[in-house]
Order: C-alpha cells, then sequence, then structure tokens
C-alpha cells in the first residue's frame, strides 16, 4: 500500500515536468485592494484590458515569449490567447495559452481553454482535468467533479491529486464511508495526510470525538503553517485551550490566535469539500514552492484559489511567487487582499514592507512598518525589520537609533536576543561608535560562543583597529574552521595576514576567498592589494578593473581608479597590540 506522504515527496519531478516545452512564468493578476494605505500602495499592477493585441500570429507568439521571459503571466497569457485564436488547431499553443490563464487567475479564458483541451486532445489534459474538477467542487456539482478526477492517471498528477479529490467529491455526496474506504485504498491508518483529512471530514459533519482522535495523530507529524493553523483552530473552538495553544506559542507571535473562531461562533476553517480539497492542493503547491519549482507553485496556487478563493495562504503564495520574480505592483496587490481578522495580516504586511523597500520606496516600507509597530504582537517583529532595512542601506545611524528603542523596551537581554545585538554592534561599529559596538559585539558572543559571523566580526574588525591582535586572530581561526568554505571569512583571515605584514599567506587566503565569491568588489579590492604588495602588478591591476566594474560606490571606484593609475604604497602592517578585551 502506498502511503500519501511518500508519494508526496516523490512527485516534484513529475509536476515540474508537465511544464517541460512551456517556459511559464510568474505574475499574478490582481486587482488593488482598499485596505492598502492609497498613500503607499503607488505600485499599480497592468490588467489584461491595458494591454494591446498584435495583428499577425508571429508577432503575438514572440510576445507572448518576451512575456514569459520577463516572468509576465498576464502578458503572456493574453498574447498567448491571441495566438490561439490565429491557429485554432495548435494544441501546444492550446496548452500553453491555458496553462499561462491559470496561473495569471484569468479564469473565464481557462475554463474555455480547458474545455476545449479535454475534446480535442488525449495528451496534456491532466492540469485541465484538475482544473475543471476544482471549479465543480466548488460549485457543489459532486458528481460532475467525480467523473472528471477518475480520468486522471494513477502515477504523475493522478498520483497525489486523484486519491484525494476523489474522496472530496464522494464526502460531497454524501458518502463519507465511500471517501474513507477510498482514502484507505491509498494510505495506511498511521499516514498524518490520511488522518489530516478524515479529521477534517467528521469535523465537517460535527462529529468532534472522532475528529479529535484523526487530528490528533495527524499532529505527530511535522506540521506546515496552513495545517498547525487548521488544527489550532480546531482545538480553540472545541475546548483543548491547552493543545490549542501549544501550538500558537510554536508559530510565534506573528501568528496569534487573534483571528482563529470563537467556540461560540462554530466556524470551521474548513466548511465544505472543496476547502477539504484545497487543503490537498495547497500542501502540494507548498512541497513545489519549497524546492523552487515555482512555476508549478503558480499554477497549484491558483487552483488552490478556485477552491477556496477566501484562501489567504494562497494568496500568499502567489504574492510570494511575484515577489521573488520582482513583480512588485502584482505582489503588494496579492498580499493587500489579506484581511485584518487572518492570521497571515501580519505577515502580509510585513512583505509588503518588504517588496517597498526591494523597489526602492524606503518610505513606504517605513511607514508600513511603523504602523505595524503600533500593534504589541507585531512591535518587535516590524521595528527589527525597521531597522535591518536602516543597515541595509548603509543608514547606520537611524539603524543604531531603532535597535536602541526594541533594546530599550526589552530590558535586560538574554539569549533569544542576540541577533539584535549582533545587529546594533554592527551598526555602531560602521556609525564609528566603536567603544559601544564592541560590548554588544561581545555580549552577542556570550549567547552564542561558536558564532563563525560574530567570531569573524569581532576578530576581523581587531586585526584592522591594530588592537588584540593575537585574540582576533585565534577568533577568525576559529570562524574559518566552523565554516571553511565561506568566502567572506576567508577574506577576513586573507586581510588580517595582510594588515600583519604576511603576503604570501594574504594571497593564498584571499585567492580561495575569490575562488568562493568571484564577483565581490572588495574582496577582488583585498588581493589585488596583495598581489601588488607581492610584486604581481599585472595581476593587481586586473583585480582593480573588475572591483571598480562590480561597484556602484563612487568612492569606492575613484578609490580603485587612483590605484589602477599609480599603485599602492607599500603595506603599513600593524604594529600596535593592547588588550580591550576585558
Amino acid at each position: 500500500m502506498t502511503s500519501f506522504f511518500c508519494s508526496f515527496k516523490t512527485l516534484t519531478m513529475v509536476c515540474a515536468l508537465a511544464l517541460v516545452g512551456s517556459p511559464l512564468v510568474a505574475f499574478a493578476n490582481s486587482e488593488q485592494t482598499t485596505e492598502i494605505n492609497q498613500a503607499l500602495f503607488v505600485l499599480t499592477p497592468v490588467a489584461s484590458g491595458d494591454l494591446q493585441t498584435g495583428s499577425t500570429f508571429s508577432g503575438n507568439y514572440l510576445a507572448a515569449r518576451f512575456a514569459q521571459r520577463q516572468q509576465d503571466w498576464t502578458a503572456a497569457q493574453h498574447y498567448m490567447n491571441a495566438v490561439v485564436e490565429f491557429d485554432e488547431n495548435n494544441e501546444l499553443m492550446a496548452n500553453r495559452a491555458f496553462l499561462l490563464s491559470l496561473g495569471a487567475g484569468e479564469l473565464p479564458a481557462a475554463r474555455r481553454l480547458a474545455e476545449r483541451i479535454l475534446t480535442d486532445q488525449q495528451n496534456g489534459t491532466d492540469i485541465a482535468l484538475i482544473f475543471l474538477a476544482s471549479e465543480a467542487l466548488k460549485r457543489g456539482e459532486f458528481q460532475s467533479a467525480l467523473d472528471l478526477v477518475a480520468k486522471l492517471p494513477e502515477d504523475g498528477f493522478g498520483q497525489y491529486t486523484k486519491p484525494l479529490m476523489t474522496a472530496w467529491a464522494q464526502f460531497g455526496l454524501g458518502d463519507r464511508a465511500g471517501a474513507v474506504t477510498h482514502l484507505s485504498a491509498y494510505s495506511e491508518e498511521t499516514d498524518p495526510t490520511y488522518n489530516l483529512h478524515l479529521g477534517m471530514m467528521y469535523d465537517i459533519e460535527g462529529d468532534m470525538a472522532n475528529a479529535a482522535k484523526h487530528y490528533t495523530i495527524a499532529l505527530e507529524d511535522s506540521l506546515t503553517l496552513h495545517n498547525a493553523l487548521l488544527l489550532a483552530d480546531f482545538f480553540e473552538r472545541h475546548g483543548d485551550k491547552a493543545t490549542a495553544h501549544r501550538l500558537y506559542d510554536g508559530l510565534g507571535s506573528l501568528y496569534s490566535k487573534t483571528a482563529a473562531p470563537t467556540p461560540a461562533s462554530g466556524h470551521s476553517m474548513i466548511r465544505s469539500p472543496a476547502d477539504g480539497a484545497a487543503v490537498a492542493l495547497f500542501e502540494l503547491a507548498t512541497m513545489l514552492f519549497e524546492r523552487r519549482s515555482f512555476d508549478s507553485a503558480q499554477i497549484y496556487g491558483r487552483l488552490v484559489l478556485v477552491l477556496a478563493p477566501q484562501s489567504d495562504f494562497g494568496r500568499l503564495m502567489i504574492g510570494d511567487i511575484a515577489a521573488i520574480n520582482e513583480h512588485h505592483p502584482e505582489a503588494v496587490a496579492a498580499y493587500g487582499e489579506i484581511a485584518k481578522n487572518s492570521p497571515l495580516y501580519l505577515l502580509a504586511r510585513l512583505r509588503i514592507a518588504e517588496v517597498y523597500e526591494t523597489a526602492d520606496l524606503p518610505d513606504a516600507a517605513s511607514g508600513m512598518l511603523r504602523d505595524l509597530a503600533a500593534l504589541p504582537q507585531a512591535r518587535t517583529q516590524a521595528l527589527t525589520a525597521l531597522g535591518d532595512m536602516h543597515r541595509r542601506r548603509e543608514d547606520f545611524v537611524q539603524a543604531v537609533a531603532v535597535y536602541d528603542e526594541i533594546l530599550t523596551e526589552i530590558g535586560e537581554p538574554a539569549e533569544p536576543h542576540w541577533a539584535l545585538i549582533y545587529a546594533r554592534g554592527m551598526s555602531l561599529e560602521r556609525a564609528n561608535e566603536w567603544d559601544r559596538a564592541e560590548k554588544d559585539l561581545l555580549l552577542a558572543l556570550t549567547f552564542q560562543p561558536d558564532n563563525p559571523m560574530i567570531l569573524n566580526y569581532i576578530g576581523y574588525t581587531w586585526v584592522d583597529k591594530g588592537v588584540n591582535l593575537q585574540k582576533g586572530m585565534d577568533f577568525i581561526r576559529r570562524a574559518v574552521a566552523l565554516r571553511p568554505d565561506d568566502g567572506y571569512i576567508l577574506d577576513s583571515y586573507g586581510w588580517a595576514f595582510y594588515r600583519l605584514g604576511d603576503m604570501e599567506q594574504a594571497v593564498y587566503w584571499l585567492e580561495k576567498s575569490v575562488a568562493l565569491v568571484p564577483d565581490d568588489s572588495t574582496i577582488l579590492d583585498h588581493l589585488a592589494d596583495a598581489y601588488w604588495q607581492t610584486g604581481r602588478k599585472t595581476e593587481a591591476r586586473f583585480k582593480w578593473q573588475h572591483a571598480r566594474g562590480l561597484s556602484k560606490d563612487a568612492d569606492f571606484r575613484a578609490s580603485v581608479e587612483r590605484k589602477i593609475k599609480t599603485g599602492i604604497e607599500p603595506a603599513a602592517t600593524v604594529v600596535v597590540q593592547k588588550d580591550t578585551s576585558l
């Protein structure tokens, strides 16, 4: 007997193969939500209706292919549908247009094409069957859904989707016994997926004892965020607050129970067979996303929203894929559809702030994070994100101010706060407040004594400043031993040898660093300096030229330009040593 869990884990390649020959791409076509502050929502997605269709087959085809390469689902499906109008008998183009339409959320076009594919084609029908079955489940047409799913093969896409969607269609027809029998034929009684879906069926029926029995077995497996919230919701609604709170506590404050239904409301996250089937497809979409099969994840994320249009998890996934592909308006639109009463609301707002920052809108990002910081359950995460944004943008004074704000509220820091202390220490060092920085960095190290990044940062700074030389080199050596393949740590080690005047060792370690990180301008500059000091002047100039070409920093480029023209003086080695670490 095949376990759902085992077959689920082996399905990634099968799902990815469905898109071979069709370079699918990712972005969602969502309308702006009125809940996004219009002062911040300065990114506007392009709708299909705003696109012009070409007058020739080749023109539309080339436009569609270009849009695919740009990872623009909306434009790609628009032009590919125009291609199909020119050549209605082209099965390959029809399949591409269907998948692109579905991925873009253009459901009427996807439906028309899926019905045509099932009528005209023998191959490439799996996703079309799943899509039409999903629509039938959502409409409550369970026999139609059952007939469509029955046409799926037992392998490939059908290996995971067929048994679960069949069971939910049977359940929708009122045949729970048949649904259970069908699930049992594909799985063992201890399988977590089997128990999760059986628990949901009993939950919908109001059989809380049997629902609790099967949900409890599902708890024994590692849970996705979605399933953890689903189970916490059940136990919260039905009086087992201890189990519910353990689940909520394990998720952290961003997934608080504020959105969980109360026992008085009696509402479950799973209210229909379509919701149950959506859970199955979301699990598959999540696996594909984690394996970076983003095209397939986009398709399955859209299928989740076909079954459960209210699914915030589906919206979050569509937003994440758009953000990964730097389609900022579509990402913000998808995240913005997640309502305030959702357990994903705070996470979605943090994601919007990240998109604003990536789109070079720091003021909008800062405003979003300050709004979030007004909410107690999100305050620390929001302020940390704000401080990190300032640090990434090299506004170290502002970063320190925000980190100070957080740590002042925390009071006496403990081990869980080490990352904050480390971040403030780095920012203080870059803001030329070394005395405060050193205290923070050493405190972070007491909480994380074997953290190679902290060891490296302290050791490198000590050596560069000419203090605590032996201890600094010991710290860097420990960092190298802990992470021997980290090019940045090897750069620190090589540069420490440079500062100490050991050019042979400096070149040796800096060459290793460049081999691991070949396109970092600072590391290339360090190696060029070491080459120059050892008489390898042609190689030095070549590395400086490469470093200059990679950097956008005007001051750095000017410094390197001077080196290319005149070289550098003999290295001034560190000769002063004092111990300030105690």
